[in-house]
């Protein structure tokens, strides 16, 4: 009985490893016909078509790197038809994973645009 409890308790960790290691994308907006191709942008001043916020995304992931976080963005952006995203914060904070432990969790809040 001991054996399985153990063997529960491995299940459940390795679970949770995997589930806090994931990167979500949480989108608020519109969505248009997916795209193939997205232009990235740290900065208003880089953009040189005119445009129009289609939405707002932030992507996050416990122990996940802001490339790895990026390219969840992007795969969002596409499904979404948008055209660009523009980079607008980067952000870090810890949350719990247990009554006295936590973990970094990095954020990037971004932008969601379609050129006119």
């Amino acid at each position: 009985m001991s054996g399985r409890k153990l063997g529960l308790g491995s299940v459940s960790l390795l679970v949770t490893f995997l589930v806090l290691g994931c990167v979500t994308v949480n989108y608020i907006g519109n969505s248009f016909d997916p795209t193939t191709s997205i232009d990235m942008f740290f900065s208003e001043d880089e953009i040189m078509q005119e445009y129009t916020v289609i939405g707002h995304a932030i992507g996050s992931g416990v122990w996940a790197s802001n490339d790895e976080i990026q390219v969840k963005l992007i795969e969002k952006a596409k499904l979404k038809g948008a055209d660009a995203i523009l980079i607008t914060g980067l952000g870090r904070s810890n949350v719990p994973t247990g009554p006295s432990s936590s973990a970094p969790e990095n954020q990037i809040n971004a932008s969601f645009l379609k050129y006119k």
